[in-house]
């Protein structure tokens, strides 16, 4: 529909904030620093020494770090930009809060030295505060009793509810989304990583495209299989207060690949349908599956599924009645024909501002989360 269109476009409407190439430049006498050796060690090796030394760096939020190489200079430019590429890479949320790097190297045949300035939106006392904050809000949201799956739903709902898209499409950091209440795909993303693995889960954060606009979302890996999470694209535009989507909760690559793109061999792969993993708890009898099978509108019975535009309306229009503006439901048929039904509830009194859907497992079955006025 026109009007969700229009809302999932201008929250795509921004460029990930990405590390920028380093840059050779005027080079400043060293002090004594800590010394690569490529003399006794092969390039490789000494690389992944760089590597580390740089990422310790990064990790204590350093403004700049100097180093000595027992190698040539034309061992340490072959060396130095990818070891800064690995180390920032080493740590999502590093990577995704750096703002850029500049290194300026001297040297001759037999050793060499370099500079590396850093630069990163968030100050460490940022970052510290941010993970302060997480700590806190997990010991609010997660009790003894939940299991991993109540965790990661409890996690992303309070994502959703704090956060607000930044529409001026100038905050890009968690800092300032927990500060100010509103942030791009960037900062949910970093915000929902931080939570996730503050909580115990193996996280990481995805970086693609929606169309041709630059986006950011996460990967979690639940009872040992991933699925792909983007908590930017469940919270609703403009802002609903605590409505929370869940079109875009515990996804596979191919749901999501409806409407995102990116390098699928740089993450893992996430294939199995939650539908088909609450399936299987509820028949272990985990505790909280059945409901959480409810709220995703995981609906199982056949008498629950939308098939044709007068099911629509008499379900929409009860909703409507009983003071809802918004409805998940299981629906069955071709995309074509959804939208088509959908256009039957101007006719009943509903006037629908805006939809999202993901694909279930079998063909033309779909779960449609629907806003109204």
């Amino acid at each position: 529909m026109k009007g969700n269109a229009k809302r999932q476009l201008l929250k795509m409407s921004t460029a990930l904030a990405l590390v920028a190439g380093g840059t050779l430049g005027g080079f400043q006498p060293l002090t004594a620093t800590p010394t690569v050796s490529a003399a006794t060690v092969s390039q490789t090796q000494a690389q992944k020494q760089l590597q580390a030394q740089l990422f310790e760096a990064l990790s204590a939020h350093k403004d700049s770090v100097k180093l000595t190489y027992a190698g040539g200079i034309n061992e340490l430019k072959k060396a130095i930009e990818p070891a800064l590429d690995e180390a920032i890479a080493q740590d999502p949320y590093i990577h995704y809060t750096m703002k850029g790097y500049a290194y300026s190297l001297r040297g001759n045949n037999s050793s060499a030295a370099a500079e590396v300035k850093l630069t990163y939106r968030e100050t460490a006392e940022q970052s510290a505060y941010v993970h302060k904050q997480v700590a806190a809000a997990l010991k609010e949201i997660i009790t003894d009793d939940m299991n991993d799956h109540l965790k990661v739903k409890a996690i992303h709902d309070w994502v959703v509810r704090t956060l607000k898209y930044d529409t001026t499409l100038s905050k890009f950091t968690a800092y300032e989304g927990l500060k100010t209440g509103s942030t791009v795909c960037q900062g949910y993303a970093l915000l929902t990583y931080d939570m996730l693995t503050q909580a115990g889960f193996e996280a990481n954060i995805v970086e693609g495209y929606v169309g041709d606009e630059a986006h950011a979302w996460n990967m979690v890996k639940l009872g040992g299989k991933w699925y792909q999470i983007d908590t930017t694209w469940d919270d609703p535009v403009p802002d609903r207060g605590d409505r929370v989507s869940t079109s875009y909760y515990l996804v596979t690559d191919t749901q999501l690949k409806q409407d995102h793109k990116w390098k699928t061999a740089n993450y893992p792969k996430a294939v199995t349908p939650y539908n088909e993993t609450l399936d299987l708890l509820i028949a272990k009898g985990v505790s909280g599956a059945k409901e959480l099978r409810t709220t995703l509108g995981y609906a199982g019975s056949s008498s629950s599924v939308v098939s044709t535009a007068a099911i629509l309306q008499k379900i929409v229009q009860e909703a409507a009645q009983d003071g809802q503006s918004s409805l998940t439901f299981r629906y069955q048929g071709t995309k074509n024909k959804l939208k088509n039904d959908l256009l039957t509830l101007y006719s009943y009194g509903v006037s629908p501002i805006g939809y999202t859907s993901k694909s279930l497992s079998g063909s033309n079955n779909w779960q449609v989360t629907l806003y109204w006025k």
